[in-house]
């Protein structure tokens, strides 16, 4: 299956994929305007039953048929190239898994708040804590989503608020939410790619940078820790104010590892 994907500029590739519940619209808005003078090719993909991607078949909508999907989209776009991955939160976890199968092709990951344990049960996740909080007006077209931005943003603000309109909102309205649903069956034995255990041992060659939200109530963040403390290559950023909304709890931050990361390639 061929993903929905958007192609910008030329240069190194870097592959961009979202998580679960948006789009690739939020991984252009985060990461685009941080560009400015780079010679990248980004190679931003929709996921399976969302954006402009079809749903897969429901026998097929597990893990490891999406991460098969990206790899013959990847492919179908850039040949034979090789290239960097950015991911965030299910699509951390899919770069990750891409870069565990293709060791060769994948230069380099820059993860934020990415999976690594499959079934929610199973995770180490931390309490929520509200750093920041300022009066907010909530307009009715969007009153429906402010539950959802309230339980996981930690910085709660009219400025974060707005963000989470203008990124997060209209990838959710635009997702198959019976597809997501699939992916999320039996207890997420589905959403857990089926080599996950070797995935959370393996150590990896390729250079890492995994940015962490110390009250990140949907991943956590000491999984992340352990994980990382195996990364020979590895560069790991806990952010005290921050949760798995955690480009919009500190977008600054993120951009500032992230320029590293272009600067290093």
């Amino acid at each position: 299956m061929l993903l929905h994907y958007d192609l910008r500029g030329s240069g190194t590739p870097i592959v961009f994929i979202h998580g679960a519940a948006i789009d690739h619209d939020a991984m252009e808005q985060w990461f685009e305007p941080l560009f400015a003078g780079q010679m990248h090719t980004r190679l931003y993909i929709d996921l399976p039953g969302m954006g402009a991607t079809p749903p897969l078949p429901p026998a097929q909508t597990d893990s490891d048929h999406v991460l098969a999907a990206i790899a013959e989209t990847v492919t179908a776009v850039l040949g034979n190239q090789s290239f960097d991955v950015v991911g965030y939160s299910y699509g951390g976890y899919l770069a990750l898994a891409l870069a565990y199968q293709e060791p060769t092709r994948v230069q380099r990951l820059f993860l934020v708040c990415p999976t690594l344990t499959g079934i929610r049960g199973e995770r180490h996740v931390a309490e929520h804590r509200i750093i920041q909080s300022a009066p907010i007006a909530v307009s009715a077209a969007n009153a429906d989503y402010f539950a959802n931005y309230h339980k996981v943003t930690v910085v709660q603000n009219p400025q974060t608020w707005q963000a989470f309109q203008t990124q997060v909102i209209p990838g959710i309205r635009r997702t198959n939410l019976d597809a997501l649903h699939q992916l999320h069956r039996d207890h997420g034995t589905h959403y857990r790619l089926s080599f996950e255990d070797q995935l959370k041992a393996t150590n990896f060659a390729q250079p890492i940078t995994l940015l962490s939200g110390r009250h990140d109530v949907t991943i956590g963040y000491t999984d992340h820790e352990a994980f990382m403390t195996h990364q020979v290559n590895g560069t790991f950023g806990l952010f005290a104010n921050a949760g798995h909304n955690l480009p919009i709890d500190q977008y600054p931050m993120m951009a500032a590892y992230f320029t590293q990361f272009l600067r290093e390639s």
